[in-house]
């Protein structure tokens, strides 16, 4: 029989007794995720993830901005979908960055890639169900995002920096597989290891004091074989001494990323922290 007029409100639901049925019980409220793809600039894209549910298709979202983490180079933009999606269920679209890869495109690109992006989705937003009034930065290895971030073109309300390169200068601090002297992705992300450029290329360098700064969550795993966590607490301490707001999450046992890291204490902290600050 054909429905006339059709809204989930008022379509009829089958109540008659099924012998033998499991009985499941369906929640109006649950949010899946989806997936759409959007070239902002020849060769790179946005993936964003979005929530959605039946009952309020034109529902706006607090947005979330990610910058894929890749060693500087071509990104794969698939290696956190699944990691993202409890966030996403929580309510929060996702919008994952890709930028112009090493070795051909060396630094600052990645940073102007960001920031092109970041336009992109100003100008845009009212495509998707997007409440821009509401945007967080975050990065895997959150290196590009935090040279946008302190540099204090937007009025983010949050940076997340999930176990990112800090400082150049001190990377050798603490225990890592590399040494960024010898590595070759440093010298093809910025061309040379020059001194001056390394010191440009490093966040910490741009943090001073009485910044018009969003209140950060640094997480970082202490078993992180790749970037020390000594960088993130480096950005923490600084971050404190200069009274600005902070939180920092050491993740026990955590490599860089994986599966020991996105764990349900991580994504709790993750959404406690957007729900606090949207």
């Amino acid at each position: 029989m054909k429905v006339k007029d059709y809204s989930y409100e008022t379509f009829p639901r089958y109540t008659s007794n099924i012998d033998g049925a499991l009985e499941l019980k369906g929640n109006k409220e649950n949010l899946r995720c989806r997936m759409k793809d959007v070239e902002y600039q020849k060769g790179c894209m946005i993936r964003f993830l979005f929530p959605n549910t039946i009952l309020d298709e034109e529902r706006k979202y607090p947005l979330v901005i990610h910058v894929q983490g890749s060693g500087w180079y071509k990104q794969d933009m698939n290696d956190h979908i699944f990691d993202f999606m409890p966030i996403v269920k929580a309510g929060y679209v996702y919008a994952i960055i890709e930028y112009h890869g090493a070795p051909e495109y060396k630094y600052p690109t990645q940073v102007d890639d960001v920031i092109k992006a970041i336009e992109y989705l100003k100008e845009n937003y009212q495509n998707y169900p997007i409440d821009f009034k509401h945007v967080f930065l975050t990065s895997s290895g959150g290196h590009i995002a935090l040279l946008v971030a302190l540099q204090e073109r937007y009025n983010f309300k949050g940076i997340i920096d999930l176990y990112g390169v800090t400082n150049f200068m001190t990377f050798s601090n603490w225990y890592s597989k590399y040494d960024w002297h010898e590595e070759r992705n440093v010298i093809d992300f910025l061309g040379s290891l020059d001194i001056e450029l390394l010191i440009k290329a490093s966040p910490m360098t741009y943090l001073k004091e009485n910044m018009s700064l969003p209140p950060f969550l640094i997480l970082h795993g202490d078993k992180d074989h790749v970037v020390p966590i000594t960088q993130s607490i480096e950005l923490y301490e600084k971050l404190k001494e200069y009274h600005y707001d902070v939180i920092f999450g050491r993740v026990h046992d955590a490599d860089h990323g994986r599966s020991i890291f996105y764990n349900e204490d991580v994504y709790q902290t993750i959404v406690n922290f957007l729900n606090k600050n949207k």
